[in-house]
């Protein structure tokens, strides 16, 4: 990777920000000299001084100190004062890598390199997983790699742990099949959740009221993790809901989360409500 002063990885999708980070520090920091050469400091905790003395502090014995400062959600000048000061005097005998989940302000004609880290739009997800399994090793099928973004969901990070558990326990196995994946990686929460409630959208309210029980049996959802995934479904999936219905709906989930949070003595029986009014 062709490092400068200050590169910028904006993007929420952290498994390419490691990524970048991690060639950023093949190109930097010289072998055996990770410890002195090779600082990361968690943004929202670091004070602005520890960060610009770690900035200032000359390489020990690599070509470059590779500096990150991670976990930021925006960064802005003004959330960041410490940035504008490395952005008016860039050490060159240095390398500063910024994580950032958002960008916002930047001074004008500032010396940066930008890496996007965005998620994958749909259908992109499924190539990544079966061109990261083939550098793994291993050859996946296009429905195993659709049933692995079902069950895991979009985020990088979770399908490259999930591929290394498939890949290791695939032994000599060429190719990852759907019934491999079925087998040997767990549903995730969110498809749990989602399951659960599209199953009660489209009728079956009596499955889908099965389903909570046992998920929740099975320590595989808890109470307020599915009132969040309903929080999220009912934005996200039944907008196309008339207005009136989708707000009977809100204000029955809003009246029903503060009932669980007072204490209510059968959580499990407003659940049950919320799904049979999903008909």
């Amino acid at each position: 990777m062709n490092t400068g002063s200050v590169v910028l990885c904006i993007g929420p999708e952290r498994w390419l920000r490691a990524r970048a980070v991690a060639e950023l520090k093949k190109t930097c920091v010289a072998a055996g000299f990770e410890e002195t050469d090779f600082v990361r400091l968690s943004g929202p905790g670091a004070e602005p001084r520890a960060i610009l003395d770690a900035v200032g502090t000359a390489p020990f014995g690599s070509p470059r100190r590779l500096v990150v400062v991670d976990d930021l959600e925006e960064l802005t000048l003004g959330s960041s004062p410490w940035l504008e000061e490395i952005l008016a005097a860039p050490n060159l005998r240095n390398c500063v890598a910024v994580c950032a989940d958002r960008c916002g302000d930047l001074p004008r004609g500032a010396q940066v390199r930008v890496v996007a880290c965005q998620p994958l739009k749909a259908g992109a997800v499924e190539d990544w997983v079966s061109q990261n399994c083939l550098k793994k090793g291993k050859r996946i099928e296009p429905a195993a790699a659709a049933e692995l973004v079902r069950r895991m969901g979009s985020g990088l990070q979770g399908l490259d742990l999930a591929l290394d558990s498939l890949v290791l326990m695939m032994g000599d196995s060429p190719a990852v099949r759907p019934a491999d994946v079925e087998l040997l990686v767990p549903p995730s929460l969110q498809q749990t959740a989602f399951e659960i409630l599209d199953a009660a959208s489209s009728g079956g309210t009596g499955r889908a009221v099965r389903a909570l029980r046992e998920a929740m049996a099975l320590g595989r959802i808890g109470m307020d993790q599915f009132m969040g995934a309903m929080g999220w479904y009912l934005r996200h999936r039944l907008r196309g809901w008339p207005a009136s219905r989708f707000q009977r709906m809100l204000e029955e989930l809003i009246r029903t989360d503060a009932r669980m949070k007072q204490g209510h003595p059968s959580p499990e029986w407003l659940a049950d409500r919320l799904l049979l009014k999903l008909r």
